[in-house]
This record gives structure tokens, C-alpha cells and sequence, in this order.
């Protein structure tokens, strides 16, 4: 247990840095997308084994992929984050590299700022200046929120999880009602 402890708390000692949000975002994304391949070729495994054990499992095979996110996030998680924080890291990098060379060379030949400049400071006020307007605690549940309705989604959303828990709940209604109907009559 503390190896999982350690684990999530190394996943959440990463949000220190710049780019946390979006490597956070892509890095899951990438991380279930690993576990749907996963979860894909275990039916593909099973399907091949002619075992009793193997063939009742296949009801809950739609837990397989919640598992394996599970899992990948706890063996590799913290790693796959991070790669995709150091491509963003890179990518910010490229950019005020690119931006830096056109100002410098736009300066030296007309003597003023190029008006590219102020273009993008309007569209970028334009897209973020209600989140900047924002106290960091608003700002703090907002990116919260939209993470973990978005892992939400893609973990739940896009599995059968969701129907295979509610159908065995229903399950358990009907026999619990079925006892319910013999002790009233």
C-alpha cells in the first residue's frame, strides 16, 4: 500500500511544474489508450484459451480496461506525465524561440514591434482572460473539475464499465426482491 502511496504522491509532486495540466491531460489520454490496447488483446488471449476460468470472466471484461488504467497509472504513470510535460516544455521552448527570431528580425528591418505581436495578445485575452481574472481558488476547482470530469469520461465514457456495474447491481435488486416477495407471502 505504501508503494501505491508513494506512487501517486511522486504523480502529484509534478504539479509544481509549468506544464502539468496539459502533459497531466495527454499523458492519461495516452495512458488509457495503452490500456484499451491491453484490455483488446486480453479478449483476443482468453478468446484462444478454452478454460472454464477464462470463460467466466468474460462478463466483467469491461472492467479489464478501468484495471489497467488503474495499474499503468500506478507502475508508469508518474513517467508518462512527465514525458508529455517535456514535450509541451519543448514545444513553449520552439515557440518563444520562433516569436524571439521573427520580433528581432522584424525590428531590424523596420524599427518597430511587428504587429503579429499585439494580434496574438488580443486572441490570447480573447481565450483566457476570464480564467485569468479568476482567484487562484476558483481557478484551482475549475482545473479540477474539467481533469476529473474528463478521466471520468474517458475511463467510464468509453468502456462498458458503467453498464456492466449497473447490470450486476440490478441483479442484486432481483434477488433481493425476490426474497422480499417470499417473506411478505
Amino acid at each position: 500500500m505504501n508503494f501505491i502511496r508513494k506512487r501517486i504522491q511522486d504523480i502529484l509532486d509534478l504539479k509544481k511544474e509549468r506544464h502539468f495540466v496539459p502533459g497531466f491531460i495527454l499523458g492519461s489520454y495516452g495512458i488509457v489508450m495503452m490500456a484499451t490496447l491491453m484490455a483488446h488483446w486480453t479478449f483476443l488471449l482468453l478468446g484462444k484459451i478454452e478454460n472454464p476460468f477464462f470463460d467466466g470472466l468474460m462478463p466483467v471484461g469491461a472492467l479489464f480496461m478501468p484495471a489497467y488504467v488503474a495499474v499503468i497509472t500506478i507502475i508508469v504513470g508518474k513517467e508518462i506525465i512527465w514525458c508529455h510535460m517535456m514535450i509541451f516544455r519543448q514545444l513553449d521552448n520552439l515557440t518563444k524561440w520562433l516569436i524571439n527570431k521573427y520580433s528581432i528580425k522584424y525590428y531590424k528591418k523596420h524599427k518597430k514591434d511587428p504587429p503579429i505581436l499585439d494580434i496574438m495578445s488580443r486572441v490570447q485575452y480573447k481565450l483566457f482572460g476570464k480564467f485569468t481574472k479568476m482567484t487562484p481558488r476558483g481557478r484551482k476547482k475549475m482545473v479540477v473539475t474539467a481533469i476529473s470530469v474528463w478521466v471520468a469520461w474517458v475511463v467510464l465514457g468509453r468502456t462498458d464499465a458503467v453498464d456492466v456495474i449497473v447490470g450486476e447491481v440490478e441483479k442484486q435488486f432481483v434477488v433481493a426482491q425476490q426474497w422480499i416477495v417470499l417473506i411478505i407471502f
